[in-house]
């Protein structure tokens, strides 16, 4: 859409009434959502392969002291404003129909929400850097809180966009401030070599996401609060999850910045952002496309067993070799990449890698109970594992050091997918044996990799004279291995309808597609 006047009611209602009628007729449920998913999976990875290539810039320029200190000033500062989290947008997304009320109430909700997390944590500064004994943690965390109140400026009309599935919009809403965060970071780090390069990307990146977010979508909300109980009665819950969602995801860098210090801190960090790679970069954005095609299964009555197989068959397919390869690769990976001193990295980040694959279904279950808003089993287990997670970290990091909360996290995991299958299956009546169809192919796939790649790592040195050669012929061979190996399975198995059978449809439509660009423009 271009930029224009405030539209009115009507436009609202007509524009996002029956999202699956009215968008993409042609298209079905499950192909909107698969090109969704594509869409939202290449913004991670285009902005995470800047952000790694920014990274490796960074960690020659910066000290782990100084990501440490940011890592955790965001760590506290998110997480305050996490504890206000309603979940408008999700509340949104959920709405059949949606008028004007609904998009100002949630536009003035998160209003409130973001310049009341701003506020305190502009009084919390001080304290909590008396706290940790870091004079410096209080400018940044000064600094984070006028990211958070520019954040919450943001246009509620740019929700449109996940609920069409026009995530190729949200492509665009992205990655231009992504780009620009990333280079005002890069030019502060190479300038003035502080630990300041870091905030001033993120303030760069929420400053031009707000004017994105206006240019790109006409909806010029106003301040409104007519539709809160509509709004709040779903996301009551969904505050209090994430009150413990915070807490959880948060609680590893302050026993670690307590117990440790933050330089340890940044260690433990940059392993969650590499071991986790899979996760994040693909899980995340697959469950958040995810999201509003599970809603229309909802409202139409579709067959749940069917989409979540399939969502969950289609993750593990690239979520698993992914993990394997992070953490086979991890040791050379660091020691060319990164340097020597980041090397208490490495047992980490495989762990992590790890853990990874047993994030999927946790994921895809909680997306599939927030969409039949069964937020108070969410809560319940969350919070039982934030006690148990606690309690491990104490104990292992007092025991192994920094790799003893790498044993916690990869503990909690385990228990956590395995309560999430339990509820899932027996709330849906699913059966286990239709997960296991979908599934022993990328499995069977992901342990011939490993056995390619562990012989290679014997031909080569990885000291000084390692080579970025010598890593690509492992990434390499585990790679086409992989999807030599799958394929083959999935042959002889019959060439069922799965995640291979999907590729193979979405690579052909790419090809017709071209081809008739390709003749249009003859």
């Amino acid at each position: 859409m271009s930029t224009g006047s405030a539209m009115s009611a009507s436009d609202v209602h007509q524009t996002n009434g029956d999202v699956a009628v009215n968008a993409d007729d042609q298209l079905s449920l499950t192909a909107r959502t698969v090109r969704g998913a594509g869409w939202v999976v290449g913004w991670r990875v285009a902005t995470r392969l800047l952000g790694t290539i920014s990274t490796l810039f960074l960690v020659r320029l910066l000290a782990p002291g100084d990501f440490g200190l940011v890592a955790l000033a965001s760590a506290f500062s998110n997480g305050l404003d996490g504890l206000s989290e309603i979940g408008v947008g999700n509340a949104l997304i959920r709405e059949h129909r949606i008028d004007r009320a609904l998009y100002d109430t949630g536009f003035t909700l998160n209003a409130i929400r973001g310049v009341t997390s701003a506020v305190l944590i502009v009084c919390c500064a001080w304290p909590v850097a008396r706290f940790f004994a870091e004079p410096r943690l209080a400018g940044v965390l000064l600094a984070l809180a006028a990211g958070l109140s520019i954040s919450a400026a943001e246009n509620i009309g740019i929700v449109d966009f996940q609920r069409n599935l026009a995530f190729e919009r949200e492509f665009g809403l992205y990655l231009a401030p992504r780009i620009l965060g990333i280079a005002a970071c890069l030019s502060v780090a190479y300038v003035y070599r502080s630990y300041w390069a870091l905030v001033v990307g993120i303030l760069t990146t929420r400053s031009l996401r707000l004017l994105c977010s206006y240019l790109m979508h006409p909806y010029r909300p106003r301040l409104s609060l007519r539709a809160w109980r509509q709004i709040v009665g779903f996301s009551f819950w969904s505050w209090m999850l994430a009150w413990v969602s915070m807490i959880r995801d948060r609680i590893d860098n302050f026993t670690i910045g307590r117990m440790l210090g933050t330089t340890q801190v940044g260690l433990y960090s940059i392993a969650c952002d590499v071991g986790l790679l899979g996760a994040n970069e693909l899980v995340a954005p697959i469950t958040r496309a995810l999201f509003p095609g599970l809603v229309q299964v909802r409202i139409h009555g579709k067959d749940v067993a069917d989409a979540y197989f399939r969502a969950i068959s289609a993750t593990l397919v690239l979520v698993m070799p992914v993990g394997a390869g992070v953490a086979l690769v991890a040791s050379p990976l660091i020691q060319l990449v990164a340097g020597p001193r980041w090397g208490a990295a490495v047992p980490l980040i495989q762990i992590f890698a790890v853990v990874g694959a047993f994030r999927v279904v946790t994921y895809i279950s909680t997306t599939l109970m927030t969409v039949y808003g069964m937020l108070q089993v969410q809560f319940a287990s969350t919070a039982g594992i934030l006690l148990v997670r606690f309690t491990l970290l104490l104990v292992l990091i007092g025991r192994f050091g920094l790799v003893g909360a790498g044993y916690a996290v990869a503990i909690v995991a385990i228990l956590e997918e395995a309560f999430y299958l339990v509820v899932t299956f027996r709330r849906f009546h699913l059966r286990p044996a239709k997960l296991f169809a979908g599934n022993w192919r990328s499995a069977i796939a992901t342990a011939a990799m490993v056995a390619v790649v562990v012989p290679m790592q014997t031909m080569f040195e990885w000291g000084p004279a390692a080579t970025i050669g010598h890593l690509a012929v492992q990434v390499l061979g585990g790679a086409v291995t992989y999807m030599v190996v799958l394929f083959f399975a999935w042959v002889l198995s019959g060439r069922p309808w799965g995640p291979e059978a999907q590729i193979i449809a979405v690579a052909r439509d790419a090809a017709r597609l071209l081809q008739r660009r390709g003749l249009a423009a003859r």
